[in-house]
């Protein structure tokens, strides 16, 4: 999985941004890290929007990586708790889909 992380002041990200939103000055460069992570906050949706409803009811869950100091948002194989350990199975349509490990 790709980080980008700002060499002036740290600030790190999922998602590539042009300039550093913090420091304003800095250039974000990729890193490679695991996408490995554990459960921070997750919420289970039962009425989802209408390109959603046919996989509700689902969950989606706030991942903390091992790797980094970044938190993604991403939908869940199954069910989960705060604190558990979790890895990428793959990406559907654009969204990361983990799984308990």
């Amino acid at each position: 999985m790709n980080i980008f992380k700002c060499k002036l002041c740290d600030y790190t990200t999922v998602s590539m941004k042009y300039t550093c939103p913090t420091c304003r000055t800095g250039k974000l460069e990729a890193e490679e890290v695991s996408s490995n992570g554990t459960v921070f906050s997750f919420t289970d949706i039962h009425i989802a929007p209408a390109e959603f409803a046919d996989i509700a009811p689902y969950t989606i869950a706030l991942i903390q990586l091992d790797e980094a100091d970044v938190k993604v948002t991403v939908r869940m194989d199954g069910p989960v708790q705060i604190g558990d350990k979790v890895q990428l199975e793959k990406i559907v349509d654009g969204a990361y889909l983990y799984t308990s490990i």
